[in-house]
């Protein structure tokens, strides 16, 4: 059994303050809406939030919406596993994670 592709990954969040920015990109100035894209691999996701992982947790406060946002191209023989280092960061930097598979 293989694995799935990932099509997207990017962690978002909602702000009223610029506590985002360097590591974020305002999206929506309208809504607070920051983005940071992430690479497609879940190897290098890990390490992409674990390099900036100090400022994820202080993220945490005085925002919302704030997800890692996965999308994935699955079929009957692919499988979506969500690596344990990727799972243990959510906790800890206070993120949700938020998957989203489509068929290929």
């Amino acid at each position: 059994m293989g694995e799935a592709i990932i099509a997207n990954a990017l962690l978002r969040c909602t702000r009223k303050d610029n506590l985002a920015q360097g590591c974020f990109e305002l999206v929506r100035d309208d809504l607070g809406l920051w983005i940071l894209e992430l690479p497609k691999s879940f190897e290098e996701i890990v390490s992409a939030l674990a390099a900036e992982c100090s400022l994820l947790r202080s993220l945490t406060a005085d925002g919302s919406d704030y997800t890692l946002h996965l999308a994935a191209s699955i079929d009957e023989v692919h499988k979506l596993r969500i690596p344990c280092d990727l799972a243990k960061l959510s906790p800890d930097c206070g993120f949700s994670i938020e998957v989203i598979a489509s068929p290929t």
